[in-house]
This record gives structure tokens, C-alpha cells and sequence, in this order.
């Protein structure tokens, strides 16, 4: 519904943003899509926007002035949940029981924003599906990963870009594969690059080793390499522990601290946990599985690492990762994949390597680590690239913007 301001004569907007059909928001359960729309929302103009955040409950207090509108789980959906935990991201028995998921989600989301000027999907392309025509709603989608090259729900995307009016890409990379795919709908796609908050993201020097030793005592004669993401096999974490191994012979105080589970809070242990914790043991002395961090003691942990690591051997479209481990003035060593490169300018800000290479992975960690002076060169420079080009300040005033 559209209101009108008569002190300021422009007109306020309805503005419904979902995301998908997981996590809640605020996000207390983790999820860098919900941790995104968590930081944009509160620095969106409220004098523009009246603003609600459809996702699953969160029971807990969110931004001031932002509608907070709450999807409950059913049994049937918390039962089709389970099963596709059960099975490999290579069965597609694993993809019918989301769709159930999606489906029972996005009937309900459809009915709650009929009457919305502005509706924003994060992420979950399928969602579109529920949507009714309506010729007075702008709907964008808002894309933080390369679900829509994903072959066995094409036929279904292509149906579902029809309703939308813009897509937001976090990277070009996401921006270029999409549109081989759905060349039809080129002019729609554009690309906003995500951002950070190098305020809260930033080097803590000694309190970093304070906030975060009721999660790993950091030793002040060891050196420390950092993990932080899901325990999945796309993200390279094996490569990690391989890599890791060769490193520890080569240099005996050097630890691991792996931060992370299979799927943020309260995720099952999987297999491919149970491989990692298995290779991990003949250095298993040296290296810490700590599970899932909140967001708010990461911010120590990155501080307090002396080198974190992206070992992705996916696509990886914008990971955070990058700008958090960037701006907290830590050295990042990544796979040069997906949207990475468009960050990270190589051997200039961070070190990018080849992936699924367990030997140059080593290398480039040990050679960076003979190095300090071009290492305390790169934190300076990526931190001063985040403050200047990866603002949220920036992104939301492009965001506003394209809404």
C-alpha cells in the first residue's frame, strides 16, 4: 500500500522482502542471505520504505520500525525437512522433499503479500511460482547464489522470471551464467556487489584473544589458520585439512581452527563431517572443530587469526567471507573462483589459488607466512579496499536506488 507523505511530498512504499523458506530473521540461526537482510533492512530509509521481513520465526527482537512477519513450521514440512537431510545433494529424492518445503512456504508468503507496492525474494527463484498477477507490484529477485543455473528447476525458472522486474546479482559471475541460460531475460539482470561493516569487522588486537577464548585458547607462539563456513564438500574444507598436514610438517606451531557446521545452528552431523574428522587425524592435536559461531564472536575470531582460508572448490559467487576476513585486516588466502576474483585483486590485497590444489594451496600459505612485511602490506591494503568500495552505506544507497 502506498503512502503519502505530505511534509515531504514523495510517496512511501510498501516494501515486502522474503527470504527463502529455512531461517529466520533477525538472524539468529546464522545464514548469510538472512544476516544480509538483516544489515540492509536497518539502513534502509524508513521514510521511503515501510518495511516488513517475511521469513520462518525467529522469537526474538528485530530492527525498530521493521515489520517482522513470521511463517511457523508445520509438521508436514518439519517432516519432509528431516528426510532431505537424509539424502546427498546428488539424490533427487533430496530435491522433491525441499520442493514440499518451498511449496507449503510460498503459498502461505503469497497471501501475505497481495497488497505490497514492493516485493523482494532472496534467493529462492521458486518462490516467484506462488506469486499472483498483479500489474501494480514491482517484484525483484535478489540472487546471492548460482541457483538459477541449476538444470532440474530451469524449466520452472523460466516461467517464474516472467513476474519479475529486476534481478539483483551479487557478482557478475552469478550475472553472465544466469543469462546464457535465460538470455530472454538479459536486460532485467544487473549486479549489486555485497558489503561488510568494517566497523564491526575491523583488527581487535589483544581483545580479539579475550572475546574468544571460550572458543579456542589462542597461543600468542603459534600461528593460526581459519576456516569459517559450512562443512560441505563445495567448500573445500578436505582440501584444507591436506593442505594443513603438509603445512605442520613444514612449520610445527602453525593450528587449524575450523569454524562451522554442515548448516549453521543446530545442523546434524554428516558424513561428510565424519570424512573431515577423519582426516584430520593425524594432526588432530592441531586442529579445532569448534561447530557454529554466532555472528558476533566471529568478528574476535577473524581478528585474532593470523591467516584465514576460502578453499572452495565450487563456484563461489560473493562468499562473505572475503569481505569479513578483508576488513578485518587478516590475510585471506582463496580459491580463485566464481565472484572472488572481482574482490580480490591477487597478491595485491589477498592471495588466490588455484582450487582443489592441495600443493598450491600449501605453498602460497607457507610462502606468504616467510614473508611478513608483504603480508602486513596485503591486510593493509585489502582492509582500505573494503572501507572505500564495500560499505553497506554504499550498497544500500544502490539498493534504494534499484527498488
Amino acid at each position: 500500500m502506498v503512502h503519502v507523505s505530505s511534509a515531504n511530498n514523495f510517496i512511501k512504499k510498501s516494501l515486502a522482502i522474503i527470504v527463502p523458506e529455512l531461517l529466520p530473521v533477525p538472524p539468529v540461526k546464522g545464514g548469510a542471505v538472512e544476516h544480509w537482510v538483516h544489515e540492509a533492512s536497518r539502513r534502509l530509509n524508513q521514510t521511503k520504505f515501510d518495511i516488513s521481513i517475511i521469513s520462518r520465526p525467529a522469537n526474538s527482537t528485530g530492527i525498530q520500525g521493521v515489520n517482522y512477519i513470521a511463517i511457523p513450521w508445520t509438521k508436514t514440512e518439519h517432516f519432509f525437512y528431516r528426510l532431505k537431510e537424509n539424502f546427498s545433494w546428488r539424490n533427487p529424492l533430496r530435491y522433491l522433499a525441499k520442493m514440499q518445503n518451498v511449496a507449503s512456504y510460498g503459498f502461505r508468503m503469497a497471501r501475505l503479500v497481495r497488497n505490497f507496492d514492493l516485493v523482494v525474494i532472496h534467493n529462492e527463484p521458486n518462490l516467484l511460482l506462488f506469486l499472483k498477477s498483479n500489474s501494480q507490484q514491482k517484484i525483484t529477485l535478489h540472487m546471492h547464489n548460482e541457483h538459477l543455473s541449476m538444470r532440474i528447476f530451469r524449466p520452472f525458472y523460466r516461467i517464474a522470471l516472467k513476474k519479475v522486474d529486476k534481478i539483483i546479482c551479487v557478482s557478475d559471475y552469478i550475472r553472465k551464467n544466469a543469462t546464457q541460460n535465460f538470455p530472454e531475460y538479459a536486460h532485467k539482470f544487473t549486479v549489486l556487489f555485497n558489503a561488510t561493516d568494517p566497523k564491526v569487522f575491523m583488527p581487535y588486537g589483544k581483545e580479539a584473544l579475550l572475546q574468544v577464548k571460550d572458543v579456542v585458547a589462542i597461543e600468542e607462539d603459534k600461528t593460526y589458520l581459519l576456516y569459517v563456513g559450512r562443512l560441505t564438500e563445495i567448500k573445500g574444507v578436505h582440501v584444507l585439512i591436506k593442505a594443513f598436514e603438509q603445512i605442520n610438517l613444514r612449520l610445527p606451531n602453525t593450528r587449524l581452527i575450523i569454524a562451522g557446521s554442515s548448516f549453521f545452528e543446530g545442523a546434524t552431523k554428516t558424513v561428510y563431517e565424519q570424512l573431515l574428522v577423519k582426516l584430520a587425524k593425524p594432526t588432530n592435536q592441531k586442529i579445532i572443530f569448534t561447530g557454529y559461531i554466532p555472528h558476533e564472536k566471529l568478528k574476535y575470531l577473524y581478528s585474532a587469526a593470523d591467516i584465514i582460508v576460502l578453499p572452495s572448490i565450487w563456484q563461489d559467487p560473493c562468499p562473505l567471507v572475503v569481505l569479513e576476513a578483508m576488513a578485518s585486516g587478516t590475510c585471506l588466502v582463496s580459491s580463485a573462483v566464481g565472484g572472488v576474483p572481482e574482490v580480490v585483486d591477487n597478491g595485491i590485497n589477498a592471495l588466490l589459488v588455484e582450487a582443489e590444489n592441495v600443493e598450491a594451496l600449501m605453498q602460497a600459505i607457507c610462502n606468504i607466512l616467510a614473508n611478513p612485511y608483504a603480508m602486513n602490506m596485503m591486510e593493509l591494503a585489502a582492509r582500505e579496499k573494503i572501507i572505500t568500495k564495500y560499505s553497506w552505506e554504499r550498497l544500500v544507497a544502490e539498493l534504494e536506488v534499484m527498488l
